[in-house]
C-alpha cells in the first residue's frame, strides 16, 4: 500500500478494504465457530490482525488473516471445521471484492476494464478515472480480490495451507514436515518473500500469479 500514495483515493479504498475484510472474515469465522474461546472479542485488533501480515499488505498490497487454530485429536469434524473456514478465507473477502467493484462498474461504466491491471491498482500507478468514491470503491474491491486469491495458497499461515497439512499428510515424513511448516515460521517467511522480493527484475511471484488471476476475472465482466 505504501507505493499508493501517489494515488490518495485509490490508497483509502485499498485500506478499506483490507481492514473491512479481515473484521468480516473473522467475525463470519466466530459465527461459525460458536464454541470457540479466542483471546479477545473479534474486534478487537489481535484477533483480527496479523502484524506479518500487515508487513506484507503494506509491502506488496495485499495481506491474510490470522492463522486458523487447529485443535488436535478432533478427527474428522476438525479437518471439515478448517476446510470450511479455508472456504469462508475465499468466499467473505471474494463478496466484498463483487460489492466493489459493481460499485465502480455502476458509476463508471466498462470503459477501463480492458485497461485493468491489479498490480498496478495495488501500488497506485494506475491513474483510474472518476470520483474520488469510484477510485476508493475501486481499490476497495481489488484488495479484497487479491485477499480472496491469496487465501486459496496451500501456503500456512493461509488458512488453505493450514487446512492442507493439517489434513492430507499420510505418511510419517509427510506428518513431521507439516508439523514444522505449521508450528514454525517458515511459511510467513516464504509468503512474504513471495510477495515482496522481485524476480529477474519482475514482480515478485506470487503477487504477479495472484494479479495474473485477479486481471482474467476483472477482464471477463
Amino acid at each position: 500500500m505504501l507505493f499508493a500514495l501517489r494515488q490518495p483515493a485509490t490508497l483509502l479504498g485499498l485500506a478499506l478494504g483490507y481492514v473491512a475484510g479481515l473484521v468480516a472474515l473473522t467475525a463470519v469465522v466466530r459465527r461459525f465457530e460458536r464454541a470457540a474461546r479466542g483471546p479477545g472479542a473479534w474486534w478487537q485488533p489481535q484477533t483480527w490482525l496479523d502484524p506479518y501480515a500487515a508487513v506484507g499488505a503494506l509491502l506488496a498490497g495485499t495481506g491474510w488473516a490470522p492463522r486458523p487454530s487447529v485443535r488436535r485429536g478432533f478427527g474428522s469434524s476438525e479437518n471439515r471445521r478448517l476446510w470450511i473456514v479455508a472456504g469462508l478465507s475465499v468466499l467473505v473477502p471474494g463478496v466484498l471484492a463483487a460489492a466493489g467493484i459493481a460499485g465502480y462498474l455502476a458509476s463508471e461504466g466498462r470503459g477501463l476494464l480492458p485497461f485493468f491491471g491489479t498490480t498496478s491498482v495495488l501500488h497506485g500507478s494506475q491513474v483510474v478515472a472518476g470520483s474520488t468514491v469510484q477510485r476508493i470503491a475501486l481499490g476497495f474491491g481489488t484488495e479484497n480480490l487479491a485477499m480472496a486469491l491469496l487465501s486459496v495458497v496451500p501456503i500456512p499461515p493461509l488458512a488453505t495451507g493450514v487446512a492442507v497439512w493439517s489434513t492430507l499428510p499420510r505418511n510419517a515424513g509427510s506428518r513431521r514436515f507439516a508439523y514444522h511448516l505449521l508450528e514454525e515460521q517458515w511459511g510467513i517467511v516464504v509468503l512474504l518473500v513471495l510477495l515482496i522480493v522481485p524476480l529477474a527484475g519482475e514482480q515478485p511471484a506470487l503477487l504477479q500469479l495472484v494479479a495474473s488471476v485477479a486481471d482474467r476475472i476483472v477482464h471477463a465482466l
